[in-house]
Parts: C-alpha cells; structure tokens; sequence
C-alpha cells in the first residue's frame, strides 16, 4: 500500500466517526431550548470543531 493510499484510507476511517458525531450534535441543537445554556454552548464548539475537521479531511 502506498503512502497516498494509506493517507486515503485514513481520512475515510476518521470521516465516518466524525460524521455521525456532527449529526448527533447538530440533532441535539434542534431543539436548544430543552438543553442547559453550557450545554448548548459545548455542542455548539463541538459542532464547529467537527466542521474544522471535516473541512481539513477533505483538503488535497
């Protein structure tokens, strides 16, 4: 396996983990109103850190 591949390989095994964590964030912040006001604030910074590094996954 060359290098690209396992690169490759890499950044698709830490998408599918980081995906269904964005999803449960942003399905918990549907409803914000429910949650405490921390709460909400810590999934908030989850969601954006999730976003980072989705956005840095799919960087050449």
């Amino acid at each position: 396996m060359t290098d690209a591949e396992r690169i490759s390989k890499l950044r698709h095994d830490i998408s599918n983990p980081l995906a269904a964590l964005l999803a449960e964030t942003q399905l918990l912040l549907l409803n914000p109103e429910q949650l405490q006001p921390e709460t909400v604030t810590s999934l908030r910074e989850i969601e954006s850190l999730a976003m980072r590094m989705r956005t840095i996954l799919r960087e050449p």
